[in-house]
């Protein structure tokens, strides 16, 4: 008779890895169903199979969970976007970024964390942990497009700001308003915007023409 292969016990480590993991998809799943404010910590507990007593072990308040969830998703689509660059070359042009944005932010853990945000207004503690934390995300992200694109970090940020969130603006739209190939089309409108302004996808000769705009109105 054949013996069972030895069951392999996992650390204390990879057990709390795993937990937290599950929690965050949970999280992330709850908020996809109900929206944020029905993603009680109840219902998450439950989605990710674990008591609530051992999510307040991890998670001492929902708030926290939830910063945790935007820390997460973030990092994970950071490494997507790595990946799809790699792999397909889209990215390595300034006017990729709508569409590879858009195949990213609008999908349900990127809904997720836009739920997470406007719920910062009206929640001051999830606002003091979630607040920073996306401030940090957004300069970690500015790095790696300065770093791609060129430009000081005032012109990145405005450059950033416009495609990230003018996608996250049309995720929203995805989601509650008929004519959904018209926001697909809005997005590859704004790829051409970008292509156009700047065809060689630089940051530098973006700010000659901000400035050359400038020097326009100035003189009119």
């Amino acid at each position: 008779m054949d013996r069972a292969a030895p069951r392999v016990r996992r650390t204390q480590e990879e057990r709390t890895t795993q937990t937290r993991l599950a929690l965050i998809e949970a999280t992330i799943a709850s908020i996809g169903d109900h929206g944020y404010a029905g993603a009680s910590t109840t219902l998450i507990a439950q989605q990710a199979g674990v008591s609530r007593g051992a999510m307040l072990h991890h998670f001492a308040t929902r708030a926290a969970l939830m910063a945790q969830v935007v820390r997460h998703v973030f990092d994970n689509e950071m490494a997507e976007y790595e990946a799809t660059r790699v792999r397909t070359g889209m990215g390595d042009n300034l006017f990729d970024w709508p569409s590879l944005l858009w195949s990213v932010l609008s999908r349900p853990p990127g809904m997720a964390v836009l739920e997470i945000l406007q719920a910062t207004r009206s929640d001051p503690e999830l606002a003091e942990l979630v607040v920073p934390m996306q401030e940090e995300v957004e300069q970690s992200a500015l790095a790696v497009m300065r770093g791609a694109f060129g430009g000081d970090e005032t012109l990145a940020r405005t450059v950033m700001r416009l495609m990230v969130w003018s996608v996250r603006g049309l995720s929203i739209a995805d989601r509650y308003l008929p004519h959904r190939a018209e926001t697909e089309h809005a997005i590859l409108l704004l790829g051409e915007m970008m292509r156009l302004a700047v065809p060689d996808g630089r940051m530098e000769k973006m700010r000659a023409l901000m400035e050359a705009k400038a020097d326009g109105k100035a003189k009119g």
